[in-house]
């Protein structure tokens, strides 16, 4: 048998019913006590095994040890395993077979972990065996209740009681002193840590169920790290010789990255005066528009800063700043904008929620820098809505529960880690605070791009429920012809080996971090600017040239060097040319929220046609409610260019507006819609 059942499975077993607490055939007068049959009750589905004599006698129970109501026919079908919905045929002179069930947290854990590239060498193969030979074998459909915790919807015991069995997710391994027990104390009150709720968020089992029932195993939604090179720092503390060492890489690595950085700037440089020249010769009259005060923004506006709250105060409004914690315990900063003339609704609610989430080297500072046409408190003013500005790890000087930000665990972590665990906790934390069930979320670049991966089959598909409508800015899943010049072409040939080397294990590049707290605003967005414009395609041909310094406050921001060999290394993003595997037939199912999708013209740096393409031909659960393609728009356009509010703000809140609940004062009779399909895509060039 031990050849038959894996050893973890056996192990599983054993330890929730002893020898001497489970009858054996032979001992037929010793009878179980009611607890110990109330926990070994067949559940609903297949025997692992339909060959009796391949079971060890301690599993076979006489059939007058079953359950006093169960029939005839229930006990010849044998224990039921929640893998496969189709019993296996017995022997009907075969005693019956009662195989221990164990929690499902431990049986099912493997097509999460496999998804998610984590150890489950112990377990696959089961999984594998348990769904293998029939076509019509699916994995079980799982509820999650008010307390986190999972169930599968066949896992009802007799009394119409569920399964109080947690459904966790991996649980992050942390270095020998971490007390699972200690509670962080956070700036707010109201912050995720201080609640069990959005740990319901990951407490469940994360089920693939396309093409085929053992997908999950063999071949997960999203790629896994071990695609490429990439190997993640063990979670052990460092000893004083592995301190040592890392010493000694990092200062090569800042050395290496240093000259590397200083490189692409000149080359930056250079490029960006070689097309100035005719701008020199005949420069470009600023345009002018008629809702523009300049001599007021230049003399109320000049003011530079790195705290968002000083922008928000500008224009009248201010910020708050709030904590958020993951579940693998990284603090989040959170921006929240007070409208001091915002009102509640008739239930005492404030406006519909929005979260909006930046890009790669970005931060909510992006949505902010814009004056009174800042996205933020445009959205906040004109919609009622409460806008919420998430901020994924590492950004604003956060850090973590146990690690310090000189620790290279703390930086141990890639686009996988945000979409499992930052955008579940701020989309929980915006849930909790404002007390509405769904909420609208807008996200660009990287934050949509890992949305997508957050919400794909296998990852947290549920998490769509808790959205009303998906806004995606230049969609961050395919890759743009840009990927394929200078310098994406020489990194994707690093291995990680090397990439190490050159770009250490902490934050990638540390002189950019340098430069952001040290260097001069104007100089720091100068520079900035220059090696973006070069490396990304970006041009301020949309832009106030004022707000430029702005912009650039807050970009580049700190981003961990194992993200940025996701995106550019061997194996990566730059390298396979798509976020999620491609070849898959599907990616989501019908929780995936209402979808919007708006690309820019002139953005090289990602692709939106084949994901738009891909929506209308393979997801069809998925509801595109509008297609949206800017002509003259380039990647950050969607909220910088001076006319944004023209071009994408009126259009996002017609997406919001056409897809949130019903506030209780509004009419009960349905309000007309402006939705297309992906049919009907709107063209927004001029």
């Amino acid at each position: 048998m031990a050849n038959l059942l894996p050893s973890k499975l056996l192990g599983v077993t054993t330890s929730i019913v002893s020898p001497t607490s489970t009858p054996s055939p032979d001992s037929s007068s010793s009878s179980p006590s009611p607890e110990i049959i109330k926990s070994l009750s067949p559940r609903g589905g297949a025997p692992l095994t339909g060959d009796s004599s391949l079971i060890p006698s301690k599993y076979i129970v006489d059939e007058k040890h079953s359950k006093p109501n169960s029939n005839s026919s229930s006990s010849s079908s044998g224990q039921s395993s929640s893998f496969n919905t189709h019993p296996a045929k017995i022997s009907p002179s075969a005693p019956p077979i009662h195989l221990t069930r164990a929690p499902p947290s431990t049986l099912l854990d493997a097509p999460a972990r496999a998804a998610m590239s984590l150890p489950n060498g112990m377990t696959a193969s089961a999984q594998a065996r348990a769904v293998r030979g029939s076509s019509e074998s699916r994995t079980p459909e799982y509820e999650i209740d008010e307390d986190g915790l999972g169930v599968p919807s066949s896992y009802k015991n007799g009394n119409g009681g569920e399964e109080r069995t947690p459904l966790l997710s991996p649980t992050p391994t942390y270095s020998n002193n971490y007390n699972l027990n200690m509670k962080p104390s956070l700036s707010r009150s109201s912050s995720t840590g201080s609640t069990s709720s959005n740990r319901g968020v990951l407490r469940r089992i994360f089920i693939d169920r396309s093409t085929t029932p053992s997908q999950h195993l063999t071949r997960p939604t999203f790629p896994p790290p071990s695609l490429s090179t990439y190997s993640p720092i063990p979670p052990k503390p460092l000893t004083l010789l592995a301190k040592l060492n890392l010493f000694i890489n990092q200062s090569i690595s800042i050395i290496l990255s240093t000259y590397f950085l200083i490189f692409v700037v000149l080359w930056a440089f250079t490029a960006e005066c070689c097309k100035a020249l005719p701008k020199w010769v005949w420069p470009d009259r600023p345009k002018k528009f008629p809702w523009d005060d300049e001599n007021y923004w230049k003399k109320e506006g000049k003011k530079i800063s790195k705290d968002p709250s000083d922008y928000a105060r500008q224009v009248g409004m201010d910020i708050e700043h709030q904590t958020v914690e993951t579940e693998d315990g990284y603090y989040l900063k959170m921006h929240k904008v007070i409208d001091p003339k915002a009102e509640p609704r008739s239930d005492g609610r404030g406006g519909f929620p929005v979260l909006i989430l930046h890009g790669l080297f970005q931060s909510s500072g992006s949505f902010v820098t814009s004056e009174d046409r800042s996205l933020a408190f445009w959205l906040a003013k004109n919609g009622g809505y409460q806008v919420y500005l998430g901020n994924t790890r590492g950004v604003f000087d956060m850090g973590h529960r146990n690690f310090s930000r000189n620790d290279p665990r703390f930086w141990d972590w890639t686009i996988r880690e945000l979409a499992m665990y930052d955008l579940p906790a701020l989309v929980e934390h915006v849930c909790r605070e404002t007390g509405y069930d769904k909420i609208a979320f807008i996200g660009h670049s990287q934050g949509n791009g890992l949305a997508f991966i957050s919400l794909s089959l296998g990852m947290c598909p549920s998490l769509g429920k808790k959205l009303s409508v998906f806004i995606a800015l230049a969609p961050a899943v395919y890759a743009g012809p840009l990927t394929h010049g200078f310098p994406f072409t020489a990194l994707n040939k690093m291995e990680w080996s090397t990439w190490k080397r050159f770009f250490g294990v902490l934050d990638f590049i540390p002189l950019m971090r340098w430069a952001y707290d040290y260097a001069p605003a104007r100089l720091f967005a100068t520079l900035g600017y220059i090696m973006f414009a070069f490396l990304f395609g970006w041009t301020d041909a949309n832009w106030l040239h004022r707000r430029k310094t702005k912009m650039f406050r807050f970009t580049p921001t700190p981003v961990s060097s194992a993200s940025i060999f996701w995106w550019c290394g061997k194996g990566g993003f730059a390298d396979r040319k798509c976020t999620l595997d491609d070849s898959l037939e599907r990616w989501f199912d019908n929780r995936f929220p209402p979808l919007s999708i708006y690309h820019g013209g002139r953005d090289y740096l990602v692709l939106a046609e084949p994901l738009i393409e891909r929506m209308e031909k393979k997801e069809k659960d998925v509801k595109v409610i509008k297609v949206t393609k800017l002509d003259k728009s380039e990647h950050c356009d969607f909220y910088w260019a001076a006319e944004a509010v023209e071009w994408a703000y009126l259009s996002f809140m017609d997406d919001i507006e056409s897809t949130r609940p019903k506030y209780p004062d509004e009419e009960e009779s349905p309000k007309e819609g402006t939705e297309t399909n992906i049919d009907g895509i709107e063209d927004g060039s001029d």
